[in-house]
């Protein structure tokens, strides 16, 4: 598992340095001293008790943003900033790919959330922290040129399967808990590429497709995401490549269809502890199938086929080319599911015990090594498989609350290890698209501003979000505009309830250019004099895709309707709205003075630098010229 394990690493490092420079590009906005939410009124600094009790109880490092003479914002660029170079460096290079640099990027993306507030309160966010955690013992802790693993890394690298397990078996199991009827009628996905937050714009193709495709791309969905998962603990290795790359072909769909950051890479670098050395240098020597291997993988296969058929009510050449409907009443997928959380847990616990049986008779029977270099292997897998067992137990905490007859079952000092390790966000329950949203029409918040009260109001244009009818959304994987996501949810509630988008009013009725920098540059080309406006006002819309029988754009991507007023008119020097935001502490200036100037001036030229250009091309940007860099070393 050398070549697998390698490869993941340069992986992970690949999407922390996606992570990381996607946020770094967006801190002044979100969280600098004039940012819609200032991160400096996150921390306490009158608090005097230790630097360890408090970071015990808030992990995170920037607490000693006074050690460097800067302020929060500005170490959190600090820290982004070595994040990115750190994470690059493993990227070109597979010796910095070591347990000290990963343990660095996690605890530099841990102090950044804890600070992040809703701009950071993503899935993917706390996936990359549990993942990251992982990684810190999958990774070596001194790398050498020697093939050989250890045999602590079966059983460490073994976490990863598990933690792709509870991320696909959940994200399909809750579509059906929910009892979304779209999810249950087969017809979510027409209403997914209209609605979902940053569509691309190859959804507005898909979603032209018939029904009848979408209802077996679904049946596929379930297919991959709730039964493929239970073959990644097979003995039988053709099934086990078979569901990885059933896996592998649901995110490339996704990132085709949506921009969902870097969480589909995310994804798709678990998959990795699904192959083997011999399958990635595409030799089949090292591992040869048996004919027992092969006949139990065909009829394995003939039953998927089998029930999927049943279960879902595939016909063909009736009044569509495939017709497909669920055969199952909730009530009997409740039932299965009290069986199947529990025996998925058997079998994870089952999978463990065998990896680590494996790693220990490698280690007494196989180890040719020194008594020296035995010992100290001997005394690391005690070690490795204490934490793996941890992180194993605490794990199962989040993911049985899909059956809370088995929560109620768990040992209690699993639930006691979960709390007192929780503000470390090493494990989560997950869960994506539980239930549809925009079913009569995506709603949309469009904020208007004027150099009147009375008008004329001027749409303020978002970078990547809907907003003008012809304007078509673009490709931005792995890049996550975090204002236009949370601009997605304020849309599915009231601006009361999202109090941040307030901030956002007044930072561009005081036209902040770090807020402004996060929308479309266009704006000062439609505004002309009349910016910044004197007054701002949003809007609720209903927007839905243009349909065409042939599949071909003619005019606009989208059609809208205004539904209803969404924000009430606001005014810079308004005073309710300035005692609002001050209660809110989101005017207030920082605590802590900024007196390392040298190193602010070496900040302030990185970030012009780097947002010089879309926070896409800039991560690819940065990929790529790793990767080319990493070809020539």
């Amino acid at each position: 598992m050398y070549s697998t394990r390698n490869l993941y690493l340069r992986c992970m490092a690949a999407v922390y340095l996606s992570a990381f420079s996607s946020f770094y590009v967006q801190i002044r906005g979100l969280y600098g001293p004039n940012g819609i939410l200032p991160c400096h009124t996150r921390l306490n600094f009158q608090d005097k008790r230790h630097f360890f009790d408090k970071f015990w109880e808030n992990p995170t490092l920037l607490y000693l943003a006074p050690a460097f003479g800067l302020t929060v914002s500005y170490c959190m660029e600090l820290f982004a900033l070595t994040g990115i170079i750190l994470s690059f460096l493993g990227l070109v290079y597979q010796k910095v790919c070591n347990l000290f640099t990963f343990l660095t990027l996690w605890i530099l993306y841990l102090s950044l959330y804890k600070v992040g507030q809703t701009f950071l309160y993503f899935q993917w966010d706390i996936m990359l922290l549990e993942s990251g955690f992982i990684t810190i013992i999958v990774a070596p802790i001194i790398y050498t040129k020697n093939r050989s693993t250890t045999p602590k890394d079966q059983i460490c690298f073994w976490l990863v399967k598990w933690l792709l397990f509870r991320l696909m078996f959940a994200s399909g199991v809750v579509k059906l808990t929910s009892k979304c009827s779209q999810w249950w009628g087969l017809s979510a996905l027409p209403l997914h590429f209209e609605s979902q937050c940053i569509p691309t714009p190859f959804s507005w193709y898909l979603y032209q497709l018939p029904i009848w495709f979408h209802k077996l791309s679904v049946v596929a969905t379930y297919v991959i995401e709730i039964i493929l998962p239970f073959l990644f603990f097979m003995p039988s290795r053709k099934l086990r490549l078979i569901s990885c790359y059933g896996q592998i072909l649901l995110q490339a769909a996704i990132i085709a269809s949506g921009n969902y950051n870097f969480f589909n890479l995310l994804t798709l670098t678990f998959c990795i502890s699904l192959m083997d050395d011999g399958h990635l240098s595409g030799s089949q020597k090292p591992i040869k199938s048996s004919r027992i291997e092969s006949i139990f993988t065909g009829i394995s296969v003939a039953l998927l086929i089998y029930f999927t058929v049943l279960w879902f009510g595939i016909d063909f050449g009736k009044d569509v080319p495939v017709h497909s409907e669920i055969k199952f009443s909730v009530e009997e997928f409740e039932t299965a599911l009290k069986w199947a959380v529990p025996a998925s847990i058997a079998i994870g616990v089952t999978s463990f015990v065998i990896t680590a049986c494996s790693s220990l008779y490698d280690l007494v029977f196989r180890s040719k090594s020194s008594l020296l270099m035995y010992l100290r292997n001997v005394l690391q897998f005690i070690v490795y498989f204490a934490m793996a067992f941890f992180l194993f137990g605490i794990s199962l905490v989040p993911y049985s609350t899909l059956d809370q007859a088995t929560q109620t079952s768990l040992p209690s000092f699993f639930n006691r290890w979960h709390s007192q390790s929780n503000q470390f966000h090493l494990t989560s329950s997950y869960g994506l698209f539980r239930s549809m949203t925009g079913v009569d029409g995506r709603p949309e918040v469009i904020l208007e501003g004027a150099p009147h009260l009375e008008g004329p109001y001027t749409e303020i244009p978002f970078k990547y979000k809907p907003g003008h009818i012809e304007k078509a959304s673009q490709f931005v994987v792995p890049h996550q505009p975090r204002l236009d996501w949370q601009m997605w949810f304020a849309a599915l509630g009231t601006y009361h309830q999202n109090p941040w988008l307030v901030s956002l009013a007044y930072r561009i009725l005081t036209n902040q250019t770090e807020v402004i920098h996060l929308l479309d540059s266009n704006i000062y080309n439609e505004f002309e004099e009349d910016w910044p406006p004197k007054y701002i006002k949003g809007s609720l819309y209903s927007y839905k895709y243009t349909f065409t029988p042939d599949g071909s754009i003619k005019g606009n991507w989208w059609k809208r309707t205004r539904v209803s007023d969404y924000l009430p008119i606001f005014k810079a020097d308004h005073d309710p709205l300035i005692k609002y935001l001050e209660n809110l502490k989101i005017i207030r200036s920082p605590d802590i003075p900024l007196t390392n100037t040298l190193l602010s001036s070496f900040l302030d030229k990185s970030w012009e630098i780097c947002s010089a250009t879309e926070p896409h091309i800039f991560i690819w940007g940065l990929l790529l010229s790793a990767f080319i860099v990493a070809r020539l070393s």
